[in-house]
């Protein structure tokens, strides 16, 4: 019987690199251990990733009938998402070119 539950975070404003060092942090845990590291890490993203778990576990619960306590994350995947091109004028009449970057996150739950 296949117990994996997914969820899914789309064009997140933040960039791949920050988040994977987040999710580095909760790979392979259980899912009540990684949701307390993640509620009072200060790091502005873990908000986030909280979120999404939360999610993936309320579609565990609801749509398999499975039980919190056997969940673990088995993978959280990373991937970088489109870039949003910004102009910022300067003095003198120049202009600055920066981008904001973005990200794919997909958690997948399994049971132990």
């Amino acid at each position: 019987m296949n117990n994996q539950v997914t969820a899914t975070l789309k064009y997140a404003l933040l960039s791949d690199t920050k988040m994977n060092l987040i999710a580095d942090l909760v790979r392979n845990k259980g899912v009540k251990e990684s949701l307390k590291m993640l509620e009072f890490m200060p790091k502005k993203w873990a908000r986030t990733l909280y979120k999404l778990i939360k999610s993936a576990t309320a579609n565990a619960v609801e749509n398999k009938g499975l039980s919190v306590d056997d969940l673990y994350i088995e993978r959280i995947e990373v991937g970088k998402g489109p870039k949003i091109k910004r102009i910022r004028f300067t003095s003198r009449s120049r202009v600055s070119h920066y981008e904001k970057y973005r990200s794919y996150v997909k958690i997948v739950l399994n049971t132990k």
